[in-house]
């Protein structure tokens, strides 16, 4: 199977990931608020960009101008990917406000055609966007049909606030990723960590690394601690 590359020079998170993302993957990033779902999804999307992918990235969390700012304070600078079209950015933050009614989204989510026109798509975060109509029979129809989506040469990523949904559709979204990931947040010597936790690979091609731990830097991005080095 074919890996996406997401190399880049300043980090060796590409490494730590297996050498890559196995096109056909579908991956689902969990952790509570504030526990780095974003920032992982942030570096892969820049990854996928750096290496001439092509990406959908719809938010609930930001503006497209706070997009842009949040990455360029990483040095992330996707304003040439916007302006070619290879990053199709779209913020359903004021969709989803709480002044708004959230409902129909599982079924916008499947017929908005321009998501998946790109190699990747990325949808931080998905436990916002159906929250109000995650039944398990909807959230099964969605997941068959990503899997329909992945299975055209294509990566599905999605973030996932396990406070958000019921145990019953987070089993659901678990058990038809391929790739599972769970971020958390714990002190160490007396500063913050965020964690990364991988708990599923299908697929790999490489060896990848169990546990990463990391600090986000301002012109860095995310930067692996030594002692996440198993």
């Amino acid at each position: 199977m074919k890996l996406a590359k997401i190399e880049l020079s300043r980090d060796d998170v590409h490494k730590r990931l297996g050498g890559g993302i196995p096109f056909g993957s579908i991956i689902l990033i969990e952790g509570e608020e504030s526990s780095g779902k974003s920032i992982i999804c942030q570096r892969l999307a820049y990854g996928f960009l750096q290496n001439s992918y092509s990406l959908s990235y719809v938010s609930t969390q930001l503006t497209t101008t706070e997009f842009v700012k949040q990455m360029m304070s990483l040095k992330y600078n996707i304003n040439k990917k916007l302006l070619s079209g290879n990053l199709l950015y779209i913020p359903v933050y004021p969709l989803i406000s709480e002044n708004s009614i959230k409902e129909d989204f599982i079924k916008k989510i499947m017929i908005t055609r321009a998501f998946y026109e790109k190699d990747i798509v990325l949808f931080d975060s998905i436990s916002t966007l159906v929250s109000n109509d995650a039944s398990e029979v909807q959230i099964t129809d969605l997941m068959a049909f990503f899997k329909r989506i992945a299975s055209m040469n294509k990566i599905v990523i999605y973030t996932v606030n396990p406070k958000e949904l019921p145990e019953s559709v987070l089993r659901i979204l678990r058990t038809s990723a391929t790739i599972v990931i769970k971020t958390a947040i714990f002190s160490f010597g007396g500063s913050v960590k965020n964690s990364a936790k991988i708990e599923k690979y299908n697929f790999a091609r490489g060896s990848f690394q169990k546990v990463m731990v990391f600090r986000v830097d301002p012109g860095l991005g995310i930067a692996v601690e030594i002692s996440s080095v198993a």
